[in-house]
């Protein structure tokens, strides 16, 4: 009798492996990216094992995440893009600046200079006292998050998904930051599971200077970003035992003879500069993850560093499509190679193929 349970518990079916996704930050870009990314995924799988358990999304990764955790498959987002169809789920112009977006983020900025002209005029000839003074006058920022919101809204209601995490099929976890209190909060989790998912995703996208702060019950909220990179940290913590991060700006290593960066400008040297920080927060966290946790296994998939595709303008729009057919292409060459173990983990027979 004994041996008969013991070879009952030999092939007792063992759990199954809780598989996370986490989509990190990029602005229009990396979004465009990480469709490319999944919609490669799903076509190495074969549609097998490509529903992540937990989404985790900051930033842009959270439009991503939010479409995908609804049940929204990427090929079908990546073929709308691609395409360029008149579709809910098109994130063109529209999507981040409304019609009167312009004129808006001119106005702001004519409010901007009349602040700082103002305290020039009574005297004053230091800029950061002038900037210190005029602070009450100065905008919260350029443009707002309703067009966003709206988009996240509208596409998944264009099929027939709910817009609240308490309705999703799959766990989704979409993290800012509160302005005020300076510490991250985690939407889809405790309390914040409440709050509508287009807010959640306004809020995480709610870049410091370029967009407001998105208020949500009197509170206000800038990109999850903001001093953190990937959120991996959540996915682990909700009990993955294997994590894909996917992170779709690095930044850029010029070739040796190249023109310096200083010659493209301001906005460059600040791109430039965001990368750099957020990559070194994401090698820093990954790294102390895997320590804290030795048996969940982390695979990180981003563009090399000498990817001047992905360098123009993350909010822009003009490499958009580029950007989506690089992010398909270059993932499905990775998942062949070093991303081979992960499709092993994710679909054993996908894997021989």
């Amino acid at each position: 009798m004994q041996i008969v349970h013991r070879a009952m518990g030999f092939w007792k079916r063992r759990p199954r492996p809780r598989y996370a996704l986490a989509l990190a930050g990029g602005g229009v870009i990396g979004g465009m990216y990480e469709v490319g990314a999944m919609t490669a995924l799903e076509e190495r799988l074969n549609g097998s094992g490509s529903g992540f358990d937990v989404y985790v999304g900051c930033s842009a990764g959270s439009v991503v995440a939010a479409l995908l955790a609804s049940g929204i498959r990427a090929g079908e987002i990546y073929h709308v893009l691609e395409e360029d169809l008149d579709d809910p789920l098109n994130m063109r112009r529209g999507v981040l600046f409304a019609n009167d977006a312009f004129r808006l983020a001119c106005t702001r900025f004519g409010r901007f200079m009349w602040a700082i002209g103002k305290q020039v005029l009574r005297g004053d000839r230091c800029l950061p006292d002038v900037l210190a003074r005029a602070e009450r006058e100065l905008p919260a920022g350029f443009f707002t998050l309703a067009a966003l919101e709206r988009f996240v809204r509208l596409g998944l209601g264009s099929r027939g998904h709910s817009n609240s995490f308490l309705d999703l099929p799959r766990k989704l976890l979409i993290p800012a930051v509160d302005l005020n209190t300076a510490e991250r909060v985690v939407f889809g989790a405790g309390e914040l599971a409440s709050v509508p998912i287009s807010e959640a995703v306004a809020a995480s996208s709610a870049i410091p200077g370029f967009f407001d702060p998105y208020t949500i019950d009197g509170q206000d909220y800038v990109d999850g970003g903001t001093g953190f990179c990937g959120h991996a940290d959540l996915a682990a913590e909700a009990g993955a035992d294997v994590v894909f991060v996917i992170n779709p700006l690095v930044p850029n290593r010029m070739a040796d003879g190249g023109a310096s960066m200083r010659t493209r400008g301001v906005y460059t040297i600040m791109e430039q500069a965001s990368r750099i920080y957020s990559q070194n927060l994401l090698q820093l966290g990954l790294a102390g993850l895997a320590v804290k946790f030795p048996r969940t296994a982390f695979y990180l998939l981003q563009p090399p560093r000498n990817t001047t595709l992905l360098f123009g303008p993350s909010m822009g729009f003009e490499a958009s499509r580029a950007a989506l057919r690089f992010g398909y292409e270059s993932t499905k060459a990775w998942l062949g190679e070093q991303g081979a173990p992960l499709v092993r983990s994710l679909a054993p027979e996908a894997a021989a193929i």
